[in-house]
């Protein structure tokens, strides 16, 4: 369910919230909940590359699904997903490191899996390429870091944490690890190994050393060179036998292959070369072991130490490439930070608007040298170099109208982004003319035959990413945490009615951005001029800090610029979808507003936009009384068209179950009375005779309810919860009062009408088999100071079970039960307690319980 939300009311740029979500559990005692390791679950995960499966889709070159492999992302772009891992992931790796570490090797098995072609997967081989798109597992080494990259790293530092923190885990933690097939869950072994030489670890890394087959002809990559280095430098003789080092030595002596050598180097062959070849592998291969070196092999290393190979070898000199011939594409700025920093101002634009010579990284053709990856280092090198020189920001608010390509603008527009979430307003009206000229750009329509635009273009370009940059920077603004100057509220505004009253490609002419996706709220949230209804809704609350008494025009008149009659671009179905969403705040805002406008939200008339605007107020949205008076022609609209509400596919007969929840909030608020005409909830059962599992869905939505509230429930409401039991128990539906699992659990009821109203369900002779063992566990809680009430109901689930025998009772919470009321005083408890016993040695538990007799 939490994956489920965070998919559907994902926004761009709200990596804040997950950060701030792993980091408030991070500060929590005890182990993280299982909602923290579901979100966790969700922002780690990889996916296909929607927008490669789209174009391989357009060019036919994937007739068959799962014929070729995709190249695997995030669910977030780059820079959010890496402020989550380092900023979010990482501080709650260093309070529970195992389960986080556990849940990263899954997302990086994954990931890899994912990328992998499947003729590859076939051979059963290890080889997942990562010395390449991964060169070191710790840290970066190059100023642009792929998403993959950061993945793994983070996988580092959270198993470094288990060894540091919890070394309790170090046996599970490299048990997990040994259980992926892949080469990069070796490599972290042998980092991990490296790091922490000790008694633990010395079985692990003899057995690394020992199994390797390579000594005659591979070179040592990183990782294990720098293990054996430093376990030699640790354990010293302890670490490897006479024999066992003989062996190697000798193995790697005779290496390598002259005639690999000669194939390789073809027509410029000699032995002169090969011999220099030989001893410059000799010595590398034997440099990590020169802690144990003696006899012949410490005299012939220290010769190849003294001839003149330049300078002294180091771990850096072990390359993380293998010479490999596939893999994962990674991205390269063709130039770096430093160099983009020391252009002149004229000199970098220029480079910019010129620089398009896209091409594969002469040594490694699985690098691209591109566009994408200098836009990411301008980005930094704007905000951090540029952005701090007065004069050289100056020059770019003066001439970014000469930018060319608008890739490079988006990037300026993160930049100002990021100084702002650091508080730092000083140039805010600057960035607002900035943001005013990049909406001067429409979104244009598109014509089949032209050639697609796109941001990285001069002659076609695409404006939508920096369009979307506007939004983003408009919603940091907001942000509670960063709340700029209520002054920039006119400019804000300004930017909100372009973007709410433009042309949207994509809603306008219904192209979906997820061509398999049908869900509203998704394309909504997913869209620009979309996106800005939403960010318009919260400019209402910002000036609100403010201005408490302040009505925001600024959000109805806009809005209404949509909703008149004769508007140029009326509301598309996302945007309803997202309106309906947002409507309980729009009440809060504007009540009267809202109430002259609800039936224009909520068209009652066109029930395919009044279900996606009424079905996303109920699916993300909490009961409210102003809601529900303003509404309620709605609700009851819902209750003669539930046909119409199950109409959403991906909501299947969620909405319905959604009414319900609804409809019972505002029962316990004494909106309507439990049963009669002017009760809509009785109406909603009355609807749904012929579909008893809403029922069923209901009576267990009560019971989560109840079960997560305090204890000291307010009388009138618990009154209400025992009228409502008593109502569902006359009508006596057995399927729904098999459900009361969590009413038992509920705390905030009496312990002796829970166990009294339990006992009443159990009369029925039935019991549900999933929940029992919840049951059973509660009953035991309960056995203290209610033992008569305890054995009472235990007796009668082992009636139900010599009936059916389709029920498992668990000894562990069984024998206390059985033992308290064997032992009672009370001749009735004891009779109960031996019928219970006899019960269970029928059905063939006296492995189990024979010891009670």
């Amino acid at each position: 369910m939490i994956k489920k939300f965070l998919r559907s009311s994902y926004r761009w740029g709200e990596d804040e919230l997950i950060v701030s979500i792993l980091k408030k559990w991070g500060g929590i005692p005890g182990p993280p909940n299982n909602a923290a390791h579901e979100i966790l679950q969700f922002v780690v995960a990889f996916q296909p590359d929607p927008e490669e499966a789209e174009k391989r889709s357009r060019r036919k070159e994937n007739p068959e699904a799962g014929n070729t492999s995709l190249e695997p992302i995030p669910c977030f772009d780059q820079w959010e997903y890496q402020q989550i891992l380092e900023k979010g992931v990482r501080p709650l790796s260093e309070r529970e490191p195992y389960q986080v570490a556990c849940i990263l090797i899954d997302a990086t098995a994954s990931m890899v899996r994912m990328g992998m072609h499947p003729e590859d997967l076939k051979k059963e081989r290890d080889e997942d390429y990562s010395e390449i798109w991964c060169r070191r597992l710790d840290k970066p080494d190059r100023d642009y870091q792929d998403v993959k990259e950061i993945l793994v790293q983070t996988l580092n530092y959270a198993c470094e944490q288990v060894y540091a923190n919890a070394p309790e885990s170090i046996d599970a933690l490299d048990l997990a690890l040994r259980k992926k097939r892949w080469k990069v869950f070796r490599r972290l072994r042998q980092q991990l190994y490296a790091s922490y030489p000790n008694e633990q670890t010395l079985p692990w890394i003899r057995e690394l050393i020992l199994e390797y087959k390579g000594y005659p002809n591979q070179q040592h990559h990183y990782e294990f060179q720098l293990m054996i280095r430093k376990a030699c430098e640790y354990f010293g003789s302890r670490l490897l036998s006479e024999e066992e080092k003989a062996s190697i030595f000798d193995s790697i002596l005779s290496g390598p292959s002259k005639d690999s050598f000669h194939e390789w180097m073809g027509d410029q062959f000699s032995e002169e070369a090969f011999q220099q070849h030989q001893r410059y592998f000799h010595r590398k291969k034997l440099r990590p072991f020169t802690a144990l070196l003696t006899d012949k092999y410490r005299i012939y290393f220290d010769e190849l130490e003294t001839e003149n190979h330049g300078k002294p070898l180091s771990d850096d000199d072990y390359s993380p490439h293998t010479g490999t011939d596939g893999g994962f594409i990674s991205y390269q700025s063709p130039k770096n930070a430093d160099e983009l920093a020391n252009f002149t101002d004229e000199e970098l634009l220029a480079y910019l608007n010129r620089w398009d010579e896209e091409h594969r990284d002469e040594n490694n053709w699985l690098i691209k040298v591109n566009i994408t990856a200098l836009a990411e280092i301008f980005q930094a090198v704007f905000k951090d170099t540029i952005m701090a020189n007065e004069q050289r920001f100056g020059f770019w608010m003066n001439n970014y109208k000469n930018v060319e390509r608008p890739v490079y603008v988006e990037s300026m527009a993160k930049a100002m982004q990021g100084l702002v979430k650091e508080h730092k307003f000083g140039d805010l009206n600057k960035y607002l003319d900035f943001f005013e000229w990049i909406l001067s750009h429409p979104d244009p329509d598109r014509k089949e035959g032209e050639p697609e635009p796109s941001d990285e273009s001069r002659e076609h370009p695409d404006w939508g990413t920096s369009r979307r940059s506007v939004v983003d920077f408009i919603d940091a603004c907001l942000d509670k945490d960063v709340d700029v100057p209520i002054a920039t509220r006119g400019g804000l505004a300004k930017l909100l009615e372009t973007l709410c009253t433009q042309f949207d490609w994509r809603l306008d002419r219904d192209h979906p951005i997820l061509l398999s996706h049908d869900d509203s709220i998704t394309e909504a949230i997913n869209n620009t001029r979309s996106r800005a209804l939403e960010s318009l809704v919260t400019f209402g609350f910002w000036v609100r800090r403010y201005l408490s008494e302040d009505a925001a025009m600024e959000v109805t008149d806009i809005l209404e610029k949509r909703l008149n009659a004769d508007t140029e671009i009326p509301l598309t179905t996302p945007e309803y979808a997202l309106l309906g969403l947002l409507f309980g705040n729009l009440c809060v805002l504007n009540k009267d507003w809202a109430v002259e406008n609800k039936k224009m939200l909520f068209p009652l008339d066109n029930i395919p936009v009044w279900r996606e605007a009424f079905g996303n107020l109920l699916r993300f949205t909490r009961p409210a009384k102003l809601t529900y008076d303003i509404l309620k022609e709605d609700f009851e609209f819902a209750l003669d068209h539930l046909d119409g509400l199950d109409g959403q596919k991906d909501s299947s007969r969620g909405l319905v179950d959604r009414l319900g929840q609804h409809l019972f909030t505002y029962y316990l608020w004494e909106v309507y009375p439990l049963t009669g005409k002017t009760s809509l909830l009785a109406l909603f059962y009355d609807k749904t005779t012929d579909d008893h599992q809403r029922w069923v869905h209901l009576f267990k939505h009560v019971g989560h309810i109840l079960s997560n509230s305090e204890k000291n429930l307010n009388k009138k409401l618990i009154e209400r919860v025992i009228a409502f039991f008593d109502w569902r128990f006359k009508i006596g539906e057995s399927l729904e009062l098999q459900e009361f699992t969590f009413w038992l659990s509920a705390e905030c009821l009496d312990a002796e009408w829970r166990l009294t109203a339990y006992s009443n369900i159990l009369d029925l002779g039935q019991t549900k088999i999933s929940g029992l063992s919840t049951e059973l566990d509660t009953l035991k809680k309960l056995l203290p100071d209610h033992l008569p009430h305890v054995i009472e109901c235990f007796t009668k689930i082992t009636d139900i079970v010599t009936q059916t025998n389709n029920l498992h009772i668990r000894a562990k919470s069984a024998k206390p039960i059985l033992k308290a009321g064997l032992s009672s005083g009370d001749s009735q408890i004891r009779e109960n307690a031996e019928r219970a016993l006899e019960n269970l040695l029928k059905i063939g538990r006296s492995d189990d319980f024979l010891d009670l007799e």
